[in-house]
């Protein structure tokens, strides 16, 4: 999950706190009534546009939001520490060796139109999140079930109809194999196949589904076909309905946190039928719209005011109507931070929001309030950059970069109460990262990087750019002008000066600065048009590969053009250790071959400083940064009252069974 459109804000210029409002004698950062408002309705600022309410596509933390509210997977986040309970998915079984996973469904689980929620749209969503097409950027979070990647990058297809592999790619060429109709292939590429031919071999990693381990694989047929014979097919990837209520997963390998990912978004089910109506009518992007939209979570779309604010209202069929004592939710889509606040204050907001943070002029005044928490996240804040042409194609470049930002300043100066990072992934992830990352420090005294203006200016000279000391001044000869590029709202210009200005200062390098809109630097970012880029990235799931991936060379989240088969194999390595403890060694090694290269520059850890509302019960800080509204509800006699419980207590997921064992 990409970091959201705002991340803190500190203006250039001074603003005034406390203008006769009488808030300095206040417990709160605000006032406290809310007049004529119903007490089952809240309202939220989520900052920007979302860009996408699909989930299979959405991936900034501004569509996710909302998101989470409409959509239930197997699982949903548990409001406290975010740990998965009971979604739509009652209890699972798997194999003794974790690979293969069984999920049974609630059979109670409704569509908002009504229909009964089935493990085929399970499947049917998973496998449209991998499809090349659907153009997923958080397919990656799936690559561990069985043949997700190949399936993802477009490498699995199969025959459309019954016929002969050749030597060489040409129609007269001796047969090397034959391939029945429906056979699955892999295309393993290469330069022996020219236009209108692929070089594959028959795939023989089919899902079996059985507890059992898989055999050596048997020697499989190679050789060309055209491409006119070959279809998409998506029957080698490792989901399938058993039945209605039963979803049945083979993974890679086994993989810890994979019931942890079934309560993202990207893993909830979809309707096929409404989505190929769109389709078939050309509007495929229009099923995410009121008057369309089906939704199988505890809120629907109500209204959508482009620009302004998007409403829900309760899903009529949701299994736990009865138990939601929000019944209407009003996202109000105000980007400026300093507005956001001045509502909050005035009572027309409930809570700040995740997605736009408080003002650092007010963050002095307000984190002395009692509707005041700060928590750390499981986010990082970064500068991509782009390795493909010079200077930045030189890893000493890049280091050199990175080792001449004073992290401390910037969170003592602009992002107050953020953790300065040295690397990619927060010290406080679980899994037993934190463990390793800590007992690393106890070891080596050092962190992975940190600040060393003079190191940097070696680096530099290293890399064929003299740094002079001109006048008081260095001065990178040679160097060409960089350029960053940022959004334009959230503060990220003013980090862009602070690095600009130390870049300056410490290696004589000279920026241009370029600050766009969200969309339009998205954009930018995905075309390469860019050179240095902030940017950043919040966990999808608590533990370090959700970060370390973003840097793999088949990572559709990686926008930098950095590839490096060592880091590629040790993060696979990593991931495929079942020791938890070696595991995370292995992670850490690979962490360090990414900070080596320094594709990104890592900033700052985020921590979260939230507002909200006294009487508004049952929101917890968590790490993830979630805010679900099914578990809050409002009080009016909050005064009376103490402790803040959720509107109901989740069902917890039970300890898994093992498939095959008697029940």
């Amino acid at each position: 999950m990409r970091s959201p459109p705002s991340s803190f804000v500190i203006p250039a210029f001074a603003l005034a706190f406390i203008a006769c409002t009488g808030e300095a004698e206040s417990p709160y950062a605000g006032t406290t009534v809310r007049p004529g408002k119903a007490v089952d309705t809240l309202y939220v600022n989520n900052g920007g546009e979302p860009e996408f309410l699909d989930p299979a596509r959405a991936r900034d933390s501004g569509s996710l939001t909302l998101d989470f509210q409409m959509f239930e997977g197997l699982t949903t986040f548990h409001p406290d520490d975010t740990h998965p309970t009971q979604g739509v998915a009652e209890r699972w079984e798997q194999s003794a060796d974790g690979r293969v996973l069984r999920f049974h469904l609630r059979r109670e689980a409704r569509w908002s139109d009504g229909r009964p929620v089935t493990a085929g749209e399970f499947a049917y969503a998973w496998k449209r999140v991998l499809r090349p097409a659907t153009a997923a950027t958080m397919a990656s979070v799936l690559y561990p079930v069985l043949n997700a990647e190949p399936q993802n990058l477009g490498r699995l297809k199969a025959a459309r109809h019954a016929l002969a592999l050749r030597e060489q790619p040409r129609d007269d060429a001796p047969e090397s194999g034959r391939l029945s109709q429906g056979a699955v292939v892999r295309i393993t590429g290469g330069s022996g196949a020219p236009k209108g031919w692929a070089q594959i071999e028959r795939y023989a990693r089919i899902p079996t589904y059985s507890p059992e381990p898989p055999g050596p694989e048997a020697p499989t047929p190679r050789g060309f076909v055209r491409d006119a014979d070959l279809v998409e097919d998506d029957s080698a990837v490792g989901v399938r309905a058993a039945d209605d209520h039963t979803l049945e997963v083979e993974l890679e390998r086994a993989t810890p946190y994979f019931v942890d990912i079934t309560s993202l978004p990207t893993l909830a089910p979809v309707r096929r039928d409404v989505i190929e109506s769109c389709e078939q009518r050309g509007e495929g992007d229009r099923w995410t719209r009121p008057e369309s939209m089906v939704t199988n979570g505890p809120y629907t779309l109500e209204s959508w005011r482009f620009r302004y604010a998007i409403t829900m209202k309760r899903n009529p069929h949701y299994w736990n109507f009865d138990k939601l004592q929000i019944h209407r939710i009003v996202w109000l889509e105000v980007e400026s931070a300093f507005t956001a606040m001045s509502l909050y204050r005035s009572g027309e907001l409930d809570l700040f929001g995740s997605n736009v943070s408080i003002p650092g002029p007010y963050l002095a005044r307000v984190e002395r309030k009692r509707d005041f928490s700060r928590f750390p996240t499981l986010g990082v804040y970064w500068y991509e950059l782009n390795v493909r042409q010079p200077p930045l194609d030189d890893a000493r470049v890049r280091r050199a970069l990175g080792l001449a930002i004073d992290r401390k300043l910037l969170t003592d100066s602009l992002v107050k109460g953020a953790i300065p990072a040295s690397h990619y992934v927060p010290d406080y992830t679980g899994f037993g990262y934190a463990a390793a990352a800590q007992a690393e420090r106890a070891a080596e005294g050092a962190p992975l990087s940190g600040f060393d203006p003079e190191r940097a200016r070696a680096l530099l000279r290293e890399a064929g750019y003299a740094v002079e000391l001109v006048d008081g001044e260095y001065r990178a000869v040679g160097f060409p002008p960089l350029e960053i590029l940022y959004n334009g709202d959230g503060g990220h210009g003013d980090m862009a000066v602070a690095i600009q200005d130390m870049w300056r200062r410490h290696l004589g390098v000279r920026l241009v600065l370029r600050g766009e809109e969200w969309k339009v630097m998205l954009r930018d970012l995905h075309d390469g048009r860019f050179q240095v880029a902030r940017y950043g990235w919040i966990a999808d799931y608590n533990h370090p590969h959700t970060f370390l991936e973003t840097f793999l060379s088949t990572s559709p989240e990686n926008r930098t053009g950095w590839a490096s088969p060592a880091f590629d194999e040790a993060l696979r390595g990593a991931a495929a250790t079942v020791d938890p403890v070696e595991s995370m060694r292995r992670y850490r090694g690979a962490e360090r071959l990414a900070v080596e290269g320094m594709a990104k520059i890592p900033l700052y850890f985020f921590t979260e400083p939230s507002l909200i509302k006294p009487y508004v019960k049952g929101y917890h800080g968590n790490p993830r940064n979630i805010i679900l509204a099914q578990y809050l509800w409002i009080d009016p006699a909050f005064e009376q009252h103490e402790g803040s419980p959720p509107a109901y207590a989740p069902l917890e997921l039970p300890p898994p069974g093992v498939i095959g064992a008697q029940r």
